[in-house]
């Protein structure tokens, strides 16, 4: 495909890189993301992959704007309060690159609808907020065999796995069931450090860029951050031949 000039300028940064290039950038504009959760990560997930470029991007997502979002959830307005998150969230991404096909999935994900879902994309990014949807998502990508970028944040502290199906560990591996319900500490009951969101999402979407052009990931490593101490932390993680989701390659 041959470049416009208007994309030849909204794409200059990217194209001037070695890593990226032309080659590159038409490879993102070509390629497929599904974000599943348009919250707190997944609305900075949604505006960098729009922004880069990312030929089709879709979202599932079925919750509406909550005042209390607005801090760590910057895809939303005040005025945005009440609304369903998938409208305001389209209207703002449509605005924001033309370029970019925005698919929105008012449901939630679920075994009976997945399939459906998933096929139309290259990789899926789990920015959801809780434990049995991380399973849920998890299970779901190694059944399809799609790659698959989870991250989560509560308080100052935050981590981000690339799962890539009967390659690399997957969530299970770490985590081999949910945890006791009390025992779970959320943003809902424990609070969350709002820029440490941005951050962990910045990392999400350097992962899923840098998996979709073939350059160097954290495969095979989970990542932690610490935003209190300023500290990251890079975890060498090996698959688990047991794994009740991904031992069957």
């Amino acid at each position: 495909m041959d470049f416009s000039e208007e994309q030849i300028l909204r794409y200059s940064r990217h194209i001037l890189l070695r890593e990226i290039g032309g080659v590159g950038q038409r490879k993102l504009l070509s390629s497929s993301v599904l974000v599943i959760g348009a919250g707190g990560l997944g609305s900075i997930v949604l505006m960098y992959l729009t922004g880069f470029g990312i030929g089709r991007v879709g979202f599932v997502e079925s919750d509406n704007v909550d005042l209390s979002n607005l801090p760590r959830q910057i895809l939303y307005t005040t005025k945005d309060v009440g609304r369903k998150k998938i409208e305001a969230a389209y209207q703002r991404l449509q605005d924001m690159n033309s370029d970019v096909k925005i698919d929105v999935f008012d449901k939630r994900l679920n075994e009976n609808n997945a399939e459906d879902i998933f096929k139309y994309y290259d990789l899926i990014v789990d920015c959801t907020d809780n434990f049995e949807s991380r399973f849920l998502i998890n299970r779901l990508s190694v059944k399809f065999k799609k790659p698959l970028i989870s991250g989560a944040v509560v308080r100052f502290e935050g981590n981000v796995m690339l799962v890539i199906p009967y390659k690399t560990f997957c969530y299970n591996c770490i985590f081999e069931e949910p945890p006791n319900q009390i025992c779970i500490e959320t943003c809902s009951n424990s609070g969350v450090f709002a820029p440490v969101v941005g951050t962990i999402a910045s990392i999400m979407t350097t992962e899923a860029v840098k998996f979709i052009l073939g350059l160097q990931t954290i495969e095979g490593h989970l990542l932690i951050y610490n935003g209190l101490l300023a500290e990251m932390r890079r975890i060498k993680v090996k698959r688990d031949e047991n794994c009740l989701v991904c031992k069957n390659s």
